[in-house]
């Protein structure tokens, strides 16, 4: 059973300036198709994407890049 890890990266809701967030998922057997990648979810009111009452939102990914600096990681 191999091993990969999966980083999703997004920009949050800071104004005027976003920044760059990423939270990183290790899955076993991951096929490296995009439709395999999982949807995640994450509290948006740490990040200025949602409000404090109803802050649950998901990471859909879009695309797939292999990381070039870690061996079997995907961007």
């Amino acid at each position: 059973m191999s091993k990969s890890k999966l980083e999703y990266l997004w920009l949050d809701g800071y104004k005027p300036t976003q920044s760059l967030r990423g939270k990183t998922k290790v899955v076993s057997d991951f096929s490296g198709k995009l439709e395999d990648c999982p949807i995640w979810a994450f509290d948006g009111s740490s990040t200025q994407q949602a409000p404090g009452g109803s802050s649950d939102c998901l990471l859909k990914p879009v695309a797939i890049y292999p990381d070039p600096v870690r061996k079997m990681h995907l961007l």
